[in-house]
């Protein structure tokens, strides 16, 4: 946990990679950081007057024998236009990690301490320099694994995510202000705007919130591996189906029901998509500390699905898709896959694809290049949205994007049904609560914790 309560100390990390490189940086930040480098570098001489940009020095570093003094160019942040708002200062140097960590080491006997993971970042936020989404973009630039991660990354680290949402959290107080206005003034009949105006302003600002659910639920597209997770009751096939596909006999297959009680995964190739193939416990009430246990796993595995196939033996045996449990954790798209097809008729085949299943047989290979190509698809409309937002903000905010949209819609219910301006207003302060976590204007220590605790140290 980082100390939100401690950013003014001074700290230091190594910011570069700890590779072997031809050159490296150390980072210094906090009130003491020109102190910490003029200990370290007592011949450094500072312009005069002072100034408010940064400037850039070449010096010699006094370090524990063997290394003795050391030349690094400095880069000085003097005042508050830093990356984190505080005084600043990078040391570049030779890259070998020995003599960064002894740079770091002078710099915490001259005062600094080390940095805790994301705690540059995590003041850049708390500085306003960044805002919740940009932060997270700056993990997903680091961690990218392809060019389409990349892309998407820097995308929202320009802003794509946040913008539209901080231009409707605008928008909805100004609305609001108009409507508490009006309540203030209810007795004397005064409206300050009428409800055809606010249906309206609703409207669009749920439009907005569901174009931003769309980009969380998009959120695998350009992964480096995709997950395809397999879901069902107890004996649907699934684990079954997942030989299948990876074509080797690497989950147990049994008759009797609740084989599968941890979940189980193989990485393989659909159509030129990396995938992994994740089977899971089947859907069923827990009724014990194993079986709430294999539930818990299979839900945790759910949350990063960019595919789920949502496996029912023989399409039901006469149930419709409406029949069959959702997936309240599913972010990507839900595949209705009917397995052991085989068992079936041919003319209730054709109902099962006709009625939307894909018809499957583990045994006889039936359906499985087409729930292949089926998979392929979905993965390569993820990709074409990759400039959509980096997985971490997905995750953080499906939640809250979910209550804001649910604010959104039952006040667009109230004022339809002239329930009164004060309950729409009530719905909008709950919808402004939850843009606003999103966004980082309303945030915690745990929801820091979450965010920057990911992140690497000296980042």
């Amino acid at each position: 946990m980082i100390a939100t309560a401690d950013s003014r100390s001074t700290i230091v990390a190594i910011a570069s990679s700890t590779a072997p490189a031809i050159r490296g940086i150390v980072r210094i930040s906090g009130e003491d950081a020109a102190a910490v480098l003029q200990t370290m570098a007592p011949s450094l001489q500072w312009p005069q007057p002072e100034p408010q940009s940064a400037f850039r020095r070449e010096l010699e570093l006094e370090l524990e024998s063997p290394l003795g003094k050391l030349p690094a160019t400095a880069l000085i942040w003097p005042g508050t236009r830093s990356y984190t708002g505080s005084p600043s200062v990078e040391l570049h140097t030779y890259g070998s990690v020995p003599i960064l960590e002894a740079i770091v080491a002078a710099a915490v006997r001259a005062g600094a301490r080390p940095a805790e993971p994301g705690e540059f970042t995590m003041r850049a936020f708390l500085a306003g320099r960044l805002d919740l989404p940009q932060a997270e973009a700056v993990l997903g630039v680091i961690d990218a694994a392809s060019r389409e991660q990349l892309d998407a990354a820097l995308s929202q680290l320009a802003g794509n995510v946040s913008q539209p949402l901080r231009q409707v959290r605008d928008e909805l107080l100004n609305l609001l202000a108009d409507l508490e206005a009006g309540l203030d003034f209810v007795e004397e009949d005064i409206h300050f705007i009428d409800d055809a105006t606010v249906a309206v302003q609703l409207r669009s600002a749920s439009e907005v919130i569901a174009t931003a659910a769309r980009q969380m639920s998009a959120r695998h597209r350009g992964a480096a591996v995709s997950d395809v997770v397999l879901r069902g009751e107890p004996n649907a096939g699934k684990s079954s189906l997942l030989n299948a596909l990876i074509g080797e006999d690497v989950a147990l297959v049994s008759t009797r029901a609740g084989t599968t009680r941890d979940v189980l995964w193989r990485e393989t190739t659909i159509h030129g998509h990396p995938v992994r193939l994740i089977d899971t416990a089947g859907l069923e009430q827990e009724r014990d500390e194993i079986t709430r246990q294999s539930q818990s796993a299979a839900r945790e595995s759910q949350k990063s699905a960019a595919v789920t196939l949502l496996c029912v033996p023989r399409g039901g045996d006469g149930r419709t898709l409406s029949d069959e449990p959702t997936e309240p954790d599913a972010l990507g798209p839900l595949v209705p896959v009917a397995t052991q097809c085989d068992l079936v008729a041919a003319a209730r085949c054709d109902e099962l694809r006709r009625s939307g299943w894909l018809v499957t047989s583990a045994v006889t290979g039936l359906g499985l290049e087409f729930l292949q190509q089926r998979i392929a698809a979905e993965l390569d409309t993820q990709v074409q949205h990759a400039e959509l937002g980096v997985s971490a903000t997905a995750a953080r905010c499906r939640d809250t994007i979910a209550r804001a949209a649910e604010a959104l819609q039952a006040a667009e219910e109230m004022i339809a049904a002239q329930t009164g301006h004060e309950w729409v207003a009530s719905e909008l302060r709950l919808a402004l609560s939850a843009i606003g976590e999103i966004t980082g204007e309303i945030y915690t220590n745990d929801i820091l914790d979450r965010v920057f605790s990911r992140f690497c140290i000296g980042k």
